[in-house]
């Protein structure tokens, strides 16, 4: 007799019997690449922020550290348990396709199973929420509640805006690029104890660089995805065309731009984004989407995508780096 599907599929992992591969599925089911680029972030606007008041040339007393690094932590708590819910919630609406394109993630490979997932989803949704009560800002959990309801309206019925392409990649836009750095620039800022009436340049410019980078990442997505036609009749050639236009106008503008942005390290900025120019350039002209070898060429995008997603990654290092170096 042969077995049934139920039969074939494991059971659900149990965080008390079986603690190790719980802990990594968790891992799986919190999208790590995205664990990075949330850490990385939160990590870059508190730094840009505390540039503000302690450059490397200063030396911040030991109760100005403290204070920082005690709203670091509980601002990084509560992004973690924010980027759980919305890349959770993504995981549970999409089982059915990820078992065919993402069989690795935890939820079609059936180590989580739904009410696990759904349960953790809750879990993450109601910490977000909580720690930003106890953190007493109201920029944070002005943060926590826009992301979350972004998140929400992207992934579930009856809005699902992720069903639209142009809307889904507007959802990742406003997070990303807007919400989180405007929202916990200002946070951070409030906790280091900054008054201010506007925003610094720099913080402009690094959500401008955001918003570019996102729609870069979400159309070599749809790539890696589908490898046709992505967005609207956008083909694979055009898309990574675009792609490669978007960034290098992007780079050249920051290079361009480094000697008037106050408040940074204008050669370091220059230098380090040629870098990243003159790398990505390199990469780009290895993309190969109309070999024969359809899998070579999936692996390609697939890489180009990821390597697109670290340079994401070092612009929060860059940018705090900069402001760190301003009067040094």
């Amino acid at each position: 007799m042969p077995m049934t599907k139920s039969a074939l599929s494991p059971p659900s992992l149990n965080l008390i019997q079986s603690p190790i591969p719980w802990l990594r599925a968790f891992w799986k089911f919190s999208r790590p690449h995205t664990i990075v680029g949330t850490s990385l972030s939160v990590l870059g606007l508190f730094a840009i922020a505390w540039a503000t008041r302690h450059p490397l040339g200063l030396s911040p007393g030991t109760f100005h550290v403290w204070q920082g690094l005690s709203a670091l932590w509980l601002t990084w708590l509560t992004c973690m348990c924010t980027n759980i819910y919305i890349v959770g919630l993504n995981q549970i609406e999409d089982v059915a396709t990820d078992r065919v394109a993402k069989p690795y993630l935890p939820v079609a490979s059936g180590e989580f199973s739904a009410p696990q997932a759904k349960m953790l989803v809750g879990i993450a949704c109601s910490g977000a929420i909580l720690l930003a009560v106890v953190s007493q800002s109201f920029y944070l959990l002005g943060t926590v509640c826009l992301s979350l309801a972004i998140g929400t309206v992207y992934s579930l019925p009856p809005l699902q805006l992720k069903r639209f392409p142009l809307w889904g990649v507007f959802c990742k836009l406003l997070v990303r690029g807007v919400v989180v750095n405007l929202g916990i620039f200002l946070h951070a800022s409030s906790q280091l104890g900054l008054v201010r009436s506007q925003l610094p340049v720099r913080v402009w410019v690094l959500m401008c660089l955001v918003v570019v980078f996102s729609g870069a990442i979400a159309l070599l997505k749809s790539l890696r995805d589908h490898q046709t036609d992505t967005m609207g009749g956008l083909t694979g050639p055009m898309a990574l065309k675009l792609v490669w236009w978007l960034l290098s106008v992007c780079y050249g503008s920051l290079i361009i731009a480094a000697m008037v942005i106050p408040g940074i390290n204008a050669p370091f900025f220059m230098v380090t984004h040629g870098l990243a120019l003159t790398y990505f350039w390199y990469l780009s002209y290895q993309v190969q989407l109309s070999s024969d070898e359809m899998d070579a060429a999936h692996l390609s995008c697939r890489e180009y995508y990821q390597f697109v997603w670290k340079l994401f990654f070092i612009e929060y290092l860059i940018f705090p780096t900069a402001c760190l170096l301003h009067q040094v």
